[in-house]
C-alpha cells in the first residue's frame, strides 16, 4: 500500500498519524513508516514500524459526505472548541517571526526573553550563547527555544548538561513550564535500565531527553555511551550546556592542558546538530580561553588561539544586563545592601583578642620559615589563611580547626627529628581556602566526609610546615593560648548573633521571649561558609526562640550532602505560603549559593560571614534577588566589626561586589581573580590600609588591565545598550502580539475548550473554586478539574494523567501512598507569579490539556472535509458556520 504523510492509520490497536515514509532498499522489503500517536492518552508519542510486518496495520479512509451529513452540525460551542484546538495546534515552520512556544509555557514570558528565540529561528542550525546576567531567566529562554524547535520538528533528541546542584531544578522547570519530560541520567538510572533490559543495554538509547550533571559527564563511563548513541553526528539533536564557563579552559595558554570537563564537552559538541550555551560570566579575561569556549559552540566560526571576530561573535551571542533592562522600564526588585556596624566591644572580647593572637602566630611562623623553601612557606601560609577565615566566620569554626592544627603540630614536633615530613603542593589543599564549589564532586558528599578531608588537608599542610620542637616553641604557646580562649567562648553568642536574635524579634516574632509568642509571615535566609558556623548559629537561634509558637519547626538548614529529596523538601517549605508552613529561618552554607530559587516569600538575607570572592557573594544575593521576587525591595545584610582590622578590608570587598553587580558584570571573573591573588596571603594587620586602598581601586585596575580590555573587546561590545535594547524589546512586543493574534489564544476560549472536552467525556465542566474569584478575574481564579478516573466506567489511565496535577512524588514513595498524601491541585490559566506550588498553571503543553484537547484532534466532531467546506465567522464570541462551500 502507498502510504503518504498526513494519513491516519491503525496499527498495534491504536490510531497514528503518518509523519514520514522511508522507501524500502529492495522491492521485496517493507517500507519504514514514522508515526505519531493521535490517541488522547498518548498524543504525539512517536513510533517507527516496518509496515508490511505489522499484523494489524490498516489505513483509515476519510469519512464520506453521507456520513458527515447524517450527523448534522455540532453545537456552536463544540465547534468553537474544535476550531480553536485546530488553530492552537497549527505550527508554521516557514515564518520565523511567528512563535508558539510563549503560549505553550506555564509562565508569563517577558518580551525581552524572546530575543534568543527570534535569533535561534533565523539560524539553519542553532548555535547560540545566551549570556544574560543572573536572574533574567536563561533557563526559560532555553526552554522556549527547545519547545519551538520540537514543535517545528527540528529537534528530536535533547541532552542538558548542568552543575549537580541544579539537575533537579532543570527537570522540574522543563516539566512544569513546558510540559517536557526529561530523564535524569545518573547512577540510579543506569542501574535501573540494566536491570530492566540487560547489562549490555546502552541506557542513552532508552529515551530522547536527558539531563546529566557536569560531574558525571566528565566520567568516561557516562560520556562514552553517549558518544556511541550519537554516532559520528546525530541530526535533530540539541545540546544545552548550563554554566558553560565551567567548560572553558582556565589558562590563557593556547596549548594548556584542559580540564576533564573541557575535554568531555569538546569531544561531545561536534556530534550534536544544535547547541545552546548558557552563562552569566562567559569570559574569564583570557582571549584564548574565550575563543576555545566559542569553538565548542561553533567550530565553523571560531578557532582556539585565533582572536574572536566581532561579527562572528555577534551572530551567536546575546547579552543583556539587569541594570540596562531596568533603565528601559522592565521591573526588577531594588537591592539594598545593608551594613550592620558592631561597635562598643570590650578590649578582651574573644573575637578581638583571637584576631590579635592569630597575627602574632602568623609573624612567629614567618620568622621561623624565612629561610625555608617556597613550598614550605606556602603551606604555612595556607594554615594561617584557613584559621583566619574560620575566625572571621565563627569562634566555633576556628576552635575546631585550631584543634586539628594544634594536635598535628605537637605530633610533628615530636617526629620531625626522626623523619622530616614530605612537602605538600598547595594545589592539593584547596579546601583550606574555600568549601567545594557547585561543580565539584565533593559538593554532594555528606558534611562529615568533607570535614574529614578538610582535617586531612590541614594536617598535611601542618606537617609540611613544621620543624624541630625547640624552634616551634613560641608557636605552640600561642596555639595553646588561642585554644584556651576559643574553647571558653565558642558556645557563647557573639556580637553578630546577638544582633541577629534582636532582628528576629523585631521583624519575625515581636513577642519573642513570651511563652507561645506568635510569628508573622516574614522569612529570612542566613548564609555562612562553614559547617561548624552553621551548627553553632542554629544552636544559638534555637535557644533564643525556645518557648515561642512551634519553636522546633521554625528553623531549617541547607547544606551539601543532604540528598535530592531533602533538598527539594527544604526548597518547597521555604517557598510555601507562610500561613501554611511554619518555617521562618533558613540557615545555609554555600551549597545553596547557586541554582536555588528561594525568593517566593523571602526578601531578607544575612551574610554571617563575608566570602573573600566577590562572585560568591553575588551568587548568594542572587537566591532572592531574581525574577518572581514578590517584594519590590530585597535587603542583603552584612556585619562589620569596626574594632577588628580584617573587617575594614572585607567592608571594601562588599562594596566592590556591588560595583560589579551594577556596572561590571562582564568583568566579574577578572576582578574575582585579582581579589584572590591580593588576598592569597591572608589579611595582615599591618597591611590593612594598603589592602583596602588597593581593593578600593581594583575595579578600575581590572578594567584598564590587558585582561579587562580583552573582555571589553570580546564580550562587552555585544552587550545591548539602552537605545538599542529599547528598540529590540519594542519589536519583540510586536512579534509577541502578532503571534498571539495568529494563534487566537485567550484564557476564555481555552477554558471553554477544556470544559467542552470534559462534557464529551460525560463529566462536569470546569468549576471555579470560588465564585467570587471567577467573577472578579476569571484568568486568575482557581478552577477545579473533575476526578475523571473515579467516574463509573471511567478509563483508568486518567488516574495517571491527573497525577500531573499533584505535587511531585518523592523518591522511593509508593504511588498509592503518594496519591493519598498529595491531592489533585486546582488549576489557573495565568502565571500565578509564585513558587509555592499550591496551584497548577495549565498551558497548551500540559499533560492534562494535551489529553483533553487531543479528543478533538483524534476523533474530530467535524471532519476535515466539512471544515474545509465551511466559511467560518471568527469575529463572533463563538465561531460559527455561516456558509457551505
Amino acid at each position: 500500500m502507498n502510504l503518504k504523510p498526513g494519513q491516519i492509520v491503525r496499527v498495534r490497536s491504536r490510531k497514528y498519524l503518518v509523519e514520514g515514509v522511508v522507501p524500502p532498499p529492495e522491492p521485496t522489503d517493507s517500507p519504514l513508516v514514522r508515526l505519531s500517536c493521535v490517541e488522547d492518552d498518548a498524543l504525539g508519542e512517536p513510533l517507527e514500524v516496518l509496515w508490511d510486518k505489522e499484523i494489524d496495520s490498516q489505513a483509515l479512509e476519510g469519512a464520506n459526505w453521507q456520513a458527515i451529513a447524517s450527523r448534522g452540525f455540532d453545537e456552536p460551542r463544540l465547534f468553537s472548541a474544535y476550531l480553536n484546538t485546530l488553530r492552537w495546534n497549527c505550527v508554521t515552520s516557514t515564518n520565523a517571526n511567528l512563535f508558539q512556544a510563549p503560549y505553550r509555557a506555564g509562565i508569563e514570558v517577558k518580551a525581552f526573553q524572546l530575543e534568543p528565540l527570534r535569533k535561534a529561528l533565523l539560524m539553519p542550525r542553532v548555535n547560540l550563547f545566551i549570556a544574560d546576567s543572573v536572574g533574567l531567566g536563561k533557563t526559560i529562554e532555553a526552554g522556549l527555544i527547545l519547545r519551538e524547535m520540537l514543535m517545528r520538528q527540528k529537534v528530536r533528541r535533547t541532552v542538558i548538561c548542568c552543575p549537580p546542584s541544579v539537575v533537579r531544578q532543570w527537570k522540574d522547570e522543563m516539566e512544569q513550564r513546558f510540559g517536557l519530560t526529561f530523564m535524569i541520567y545518573d547512577r540510579d538510572f543506569v542501574t535501573a535500565r540494566r536491570q530492566e533490559r540487560g547489562y549490555g543495554i546502552n541506557p542513552w538509547t532508552t529515551h530522547n531527553r536527558f539531563i546529566i550533571s557536569q560531574a558525571l559527564i566528565r566520567n568516561e563511563t557516562y560520556a562514552g555511551p553517549l558518544r556511541e548513541w550519537l554516532g559520528e553526528f546525530k541530526g535533530g539533536s540539541m545540546f544545552i550546556l548550563d554554566e558553560a564557563h565551567n567548560a572553558a579552559p582556565a589558562s590563557a595558554s593556547k596549548y594548556a592542558i584542559d580540564s576533564k570537563l573541557t575535554q568531555a564537552i569538546r569531544d561531545l559538541t561536534p556530534l550534536f546538530e544544535h547547541k545552546l550555551f548558557l552563562s552569566a560570566t562567559p569570559h574569564n579575561g583570557h582571549s584564548n580561553s574565550f575563543s576555545a569556549l566559542l569553538e565548542m559552540l561553533d567550530p565553523q566560526k571560531f578557532c582556539r588561539g585565533v582572536p574572536v571576530h566581532h561579527r562572528s561573535r555577534d551572530a551567536v551571542m546575546i547579552r543583556r544586563l539587569k541594570h540596562d533592562l531596568r533603565e528601559i522600564g522592565e521591573e526588577f526588585p531594588d537591592r539594598k545592601v545593608v551594613r550592620i556596624d558592631i561597635d562598643g566591644l570590650s578590649e578582651d572580647a574573644p573575637e578581638l583578642v583571637l584576631s590579635h593572637l592569630l597575627q602574632q602566630y602568623r609573624r612567629a611562623r614567618e620568622a621561623r620559615l624565612k629561610e625555608a623553601t617556597r613550598s614550605k612557606q606556602a603551606s604555612a601560609m595556607l594554615v594561617v589563611i584557613s584559621l583566619q577565615k574560620r575566625l572571621l566566620s565563627s569562634i566555633e569554626a576556628f576552635a575546631r580547626t585550631l584543634d586539628v592544627h594544634g594536635r598535628a603540630m605537637k605530633r610533628q614536633a615530636e617526629e620531625a627529628a626522626a623523619a622530616p615530613a614530605p612537602e605538600t603542593r598547595p594545589a592539593n589543599l584547596s579546601l583550606l581556602l574555600s568549601p567545594p564549589g557547585s561543580d565539584d564532586e565533593r559538593a554532594g558528599l555528606a558534611e562529615k566526609e568533607v570535614a574529614d578531608e578538610e582535617d586531612a588537608q590541614m594536617e598535611a599542610a601542618t606537617a609540611a610546615s613544621t620543624g624541630p620542637a625547640d624552634a616551634m616553641g613560641p608557636e605552640l604557646e600561642l596555639i595553646g593560648e588561642m585554644a584556651r580562649i576559643a574553647n571558653e567562648a565558642k558556645y557563647d553568642p557573639d556580637s553578630r548573633v546577638r544582633h541577629l536574635i534582636a532582628w528576629v524579634k523585631e521583624n519575625l516574632c515581636p513577642n519573642l521571649g513570651v511563652p507561645g509568642a506568635e510569628w508573622n509571615d516574614r522569612r529570612v535566609l542566613i548564609f555562612t561558609e562553614y559547617t561548624d558556623t552553621k551548627r553553632y548559629l542554629v544552636q544559638q537561634l534555637q535557644a533564643a526562640i525556645t518557648g515561642s509558637d512551634r519553636d522546633t519547626d521554625r528553623i531549617m538548614t541547607f547544606h551539601g550532602g543532604i540528598g535530592e529529596e531533602r533538598r527539594e523538601d527544604i526548597k518547597a517549605a521555604f517557598n510555601a505560603d507562610p500561613t501554611r508552613h511554619p518555617l521562618r529561618i533558613l540557615v545555609a552554607t554555600d551549597a545553596a549559593r547557586e541554582g536555588i530559587n528561594l525568593q517566593n516569600h523571602c526578601a531578607d538575607l544575612f551574610h554571617l560571614d563575608i566570602p573573600w570572592n566577590p562572585s560568591r557573594m553575588e551568587q548568594r544575593n542572587g537566591r532572592i534577588d531574581r525574577k518572581l521576587q514578590r517584594s519590590p525591595e530585597v535587603r542583603c545584610h552584612y556585619f562589620v566589626v569596626n574594632q577588628r582590622a580584617e573587617d575594614r578590608v572585607l567592608d571594601v570587598l562588599v562594596k566592590k561586589s556591588e560595583v560589579i553587580h551594577e556596572e561590571l558584570g562582564s568583568l566579574a571573573p577578572v576582578v574575582a581573580r585579582r581579589v584572590d591573588k591580593m588576598l592569597s596571603e591572608g589579611i595582615p594587620h599591618e597591611q590593612v590600609g594598603d589592602l583596602s586602598d588597593t581593593l578600593d581601586g581594583i575595579d578600575a585596575e581590572a578594567k584598564n588591565s590587558a585582561e579587562g580590555k580583552v573582555v571589553e573587546e570580546d564580550l562587552e561590545e555585544v552587550r545591548e545598550r539602552k537605545a538599542k535594547l529599547a528598540t529590540q524589546v519594542e519589536r519583540l512586543r510586536g512579534m509577541l502580539k502578532d503571534s498571539r493574534d495568529w494563534m487566537g489564544l485567550d484564557d476564555r476560549h481555552f477554558r471553554d475548550a477544556l470544559s467542552a472536552s470534559l462534557e464529551i467525556l460525560g463529566a462536569d465542566s470546569l468549576q471555579p473554586l470560588s465564585d467570587a474569584e471567577a467573577a472578579r478575574d476569571p484568568s486568575k481564579a482557581r478552577w477545579v478539574i473533575p476526578r475523571l478516573h473515579e467516574r463509573m466506567g471511567a478509563d483508568h489511565t486518567w488516574a495517571h494523567t491527573l497525577d500531573a496535577l499533584r505535587a511531585p512524588i518523592k523518591k522511593g514513595q509508593k504511588r498509592w501512598e503518594w496519591r493519598k498524601e498529595a491531592p489533585i491541585r486546582p488549576v489557573v490559566f495565568a502565571d500565578p507569579g509564585t513558587l509555592d506550588g499550591e496551584v497548577v498553571h495549565l498551558h497548551l503543553e500540559h499533560r492534562v490539556v494535551q489529553r483533553l484537547l487531543g479528543r478533538f484532534l483524534a476523533q474530530g466532531f467535524l471532519h476535515d472535509e466539512l471544515t474545509r467546506a465551511c466559511v467560518v465567522r471568527t469575529d463572533d464570541p463563538v465561531p460559527r458556520v455561516v456558509a457551505l462551500g
